[in-house]
């Protein structure tokens, strides 16, 4: 009996010391909910940095320790003639992952002629390249392996369980729309444009939408997440929390 209560005690005793507490990164985190969160609010998006003409974004400092950890970066991408178009990006810091995962991305071949004359002596044949099957005889021109980020809702939860991806990502791109070359059929010319639209990357846009991260730093992982709206030119930042 008393070796019995002897092996009670001392396992009580171990599971009380430092090494016994729980990683609070091993349980769940909900977006939107700041309990065991350290959480900050941004009334407004923190000042836009200039980092030239036609390039604009901040830097955020997610777990306070002085470092930046991820910055929002936007650019001017194109020409007056083919069009100017923003391309805004999620840069990451080499201690911080992203919530998302590894996909298969198919891109598809979608082909139809527009009619430019009353006569349609001049016709356009858009070669379309898009992620989106269009018609179910578009071709597959691609599959390739990608990092899809996760836009996720209020009260979801993650935890060390999910899938991380340490990577930049793009969360709105440009499409492009240009010539590759014409012919003569008879009395009528055909134009052949190349069209590929921006819709691979499918993260929402004008939307509340959270992104969920780990950081690691001295061999511990802290989850969190970033409450957002992607906007034509910018993101505006609404919070930022992390496990305490």
């Amino acid at each position: 009996m008393k070796k019995t209560l002897f092996f009670v005690l001392a396992l009580a005793a171990i599971c009380i010391m430092p090494s016994c507490k729980k990683d609070p990164a091993q349980t769940k985190v909900v977006f939107g909910d700041s309990k065991g969160m350290s959480v900050t609010t941004y009334e407004n998006s923190p000042l836009v940095e200039q980092y030239g003409h036609d390039s604009w974004g901040y830097f955020i400092d997610l777990n306070n320790d002085g470092q930046n950890d991820v910055q929002f970066h936007s650019q001017i991408i194109g020409s007056p003639g083919m069009g100017r178009y923003t391309v805004t990006e999620l840069i990451c810091h080499e201690n911080i992952a992203l919530l998302g995962d590894i996909i298969n991305q198919q891109r598809f071949l979608h082909i139809d002629t527009v009619g430019c004359s009353t006569d349609d002596s001049i016709l356009y044949i858009n070669h379309t390249i898009t992620c989106n099957q269009i018609d179910e005889t578009d071709s597959i021109v691609s599959t390739n392996e990608k990092f899809s980020l996760y836009a996720n809702n209020d009260g979801l939860s993650f935890d060390l369980g999910n899938s991380f991806i340490s990577t930049n990502i793009t969360l709105k791109n440009r499409p492009y729309y240009y010539p590759i070359g014409e012919e003569t059929v008879g009395n009528i010319v055909y134009h052949h444009m190349h069209d590929e639209k921006d819709d691979c990357n499918a993260f929402p846009m004008d939307e509340e939408t959270f992104i969920g991260f780990k950081i690691t730093k001295n061999d511990r992982s802290r989850l969190g997440w970033m409450k957002v709206i992607l906007h034509h030119d910018h993101v505006e930042l609404l919070e930022t929390a992390i496990q305490k």
